[in-house]
């Protein structure tokens, strides 16, 4: 069984996601960016999930990325390519191409990792972009059982919040820019909010002209 996991997690791709706002402003130019942490914390953007984070994501940035930690940007592995509908209801599934030269794998979300374990981070929590299915398996070897069907891969590898049980992912660190052209499909997923038909064939449409589809669940 964790031959089979380990196989459907070298498929795995790295999924962003963000409120559809957002994803339309990313997707209006080439010239619009995914902004990293600190370009939303010290820009005129200000997105916080309280003090006490935002002192963690620094901490495990300065022991993570010492020297280069504001040209880095985060991402979760899914095998569906729906990613952690916590941070919003639009997924961007990343071209692979476009990141993985510049990619690697964490074991989870880093600034709890750091909070929990400090620093130094010891060696097998993190990967190439080539050998994540290698840190997935490790991760969740205890979770596969004989007979398992495949179907039931992707809620292992990337587990939604649900209630008073936190989420869990395999984290992506990308260094650099990441454009609309970073970008194979963008899931909307309607379980927020409706949004209006012409808001979605408008974001269809200028997606469209960047080579990138729109997937409506």
């Amino acid at each position: 069984m964790a031959r089979q996991f380990e196989a459907a997690a070298q498929t795995s791709r790295a999924v962003i996601s963000r409120p559809l706002r957002d994803i339309e402003r990313l997707a209006s130019s080439d010239r619009e960016l995914y902004p990293t942490f600190y370009g939303l914390t010290e820009g005129e953007v200000r997105v916080s999930f309280g003090e006490k984070w935002d002192i963690l994501r620094r901490v495990a940035d300065a022991a993570l990325f010492p020297g280069y930690e504001k040209h880095i940007r985060f991402a979760a592995l899914s095998l569906d390519g729906v990613g952690l509908d916590e941070f919003g209801e639009c997924s961007l599934v990343l071209r692979e191409d476009m990141i993985a030269h510049r990619a690697t794998g964490f074991e989870g979300n880093s600034a709890s990792f750091v909070e929990q374990h400090h620093h130094p981070v010891p060696e097998g929590f993190r990967s190439t972009w080539e050998e994540r299915s290698k840190l997935c398996t490790a991760k969740h070897a205890k979770d596969l059982q004989a007979g398992m069907p495949d179907s039931e891969f992707p809620a292992i590898l990337l587990r939604q919040k649900a209630g008073s049980e936190e989420s869990g992912f395999v984290e992506v660190h990308i260094y650099g820019p990441i454009s609309v052209r970073s970008v194979d499909k963008v899931i909307l997923w309607k379980g927020r909010g409706q949004p209006r038909k012409a808001v979605i064939l408008e974001l269809r449409n200028r997606l469209t002209k960047a080579g990138v589809s729109l997937e409506v669940i």
